[in-house]
């Protein structure tokens, strides 16, 4: 017999053993995630396919029998202005919050940053908006933005302008708003743009200082690239939490006036629960979990290219 052969069949128990661990450690993942699947196929999975279910069906809360209807309901929302007018008002929100917001973060946070007195106090009192559900601050912003006795316009009016129907007009009832989503999330992108100002070496800073470079050229050179990731992850989250817009809506403005204000969240709502067309708003509720997706395989694939690392 070889010795070839004679270490094959001698190594042959330790294999089995191997594959008899690698199995036993695999079941007992499995057993572990099992809960977790559970929870997730029953509220999260089933729920989802029965909404792609519905949306092919024209249905109605108050009809028994749903018809099937195929992709009609997709090509009813390429062609409905409603739809598109919801698609527009989302997107402006988007671009409103990255233009807006996570600049104002990315300020505050390199202030709160500095070895200052009270800068715990600060981060505090920034991140405080974050914190306060939704409902509340939309029930204060209106308040605030009340067109009789409304803080907002008594500002205005003290610098002699005149009264302004922000949650009645078609353009300022968006950016009503938009200035409560600025408000309520700024706070939590500075704590996320904190967090990559503390991670950045600090000899990156030093050997810039030391070559001749400002304040402007370290942030601009070191800082910046050396903050990529965080700024993706801050921009996908951003971009996630603007197309999920609806308390604000509901509150301030209930879609109006004439929809000038309606966010595919609220527009998926007013569909299905308002005007009981369950077919279209499961429809429109594919097309947001599709875009939802498009955003989060844009932060998983394409970090690689814009941040420069593996995903």
């Amino acid at each position: 017999m070889s010795r070839a052969l004679t270490g094959v069949l001698a190594s042959q128990p330790r294999v089995r053993r191997q594959i008899a661990r690698q199995i036993q450690s695999s079941t007992q993942g499995w057993f572990m995630m099992l809960p977790a699947l559970a929870f997730l196929t029953l509220f999260v999975f089933i729920p989802m396919a029965y909404v792609v279910y519905l949306s092919m069906f024209q249905s109605n809360l108050l009809t028994p029998k749903p018809r099937f209807v195929g992709w009609e309901n997709y090509i009813h929302l390429l062609t409905a202005p409603d739809f598109a007018q919801a698609l527009t008002n989302t997107a402006v929100l988007a671009a409103g919050m990255l233009l807006l917001s996570l600049p104002l973060a990315l300020i505050l946070a390199m202030l709160v940053n500095m070895r200052l007195w009270g800068t715990r106090v600060y981060r505090t009192v920034l991140f405080g908006p974050y914190v306060i559900p939704l409902v509340g601050s939309g029930l204060m912003f209106t308040l605030l933005f009340n067109t009789d006795g409304g803080l907002v316009n008594r500002i205005v009016e003290i610098f002699g302008g005149q009264p302004i129907d922000w949650l009645g007009g078609r353009r300022s009832a968006l950016a009503a708003v938009l200035i409560l989503s600025v408000w309520q999330y700024t706070g939590y992108y500075m704590l996320v743009f904190l967090a990559g100002l503390q991670n950045v070496p600090q000899h990156l800073r030093e050997s810039c200082q030391v070559d001749g470079g400002g304040r402007w050229s370290t942030l601009r050179h070191v800082t910046l690239p050396a903050m990529a990731p965080t700024v993706f992850f801050a921009i996908v989250i951003c971009l996630i939490q603007t197309f999920q817009t609806f308390d604000q809506v509901y509150v301030m403005t209930a879609g109006g006036p004439d929809g000038a204000s309606t966010t595919l969240a609220y527009y998926i709502f007013e569909k299905g629960f308002q005007m009981y067309d369950i077919g279209t708003s499961s429809a429109a509720s594919v097309v947001l979990l599709a875009m939802l997706a498009l955003l989060t395989w844009l932060q998983v694939y394409m970090r690689y290219r814009w941040v420069g690392e593996e995903s």
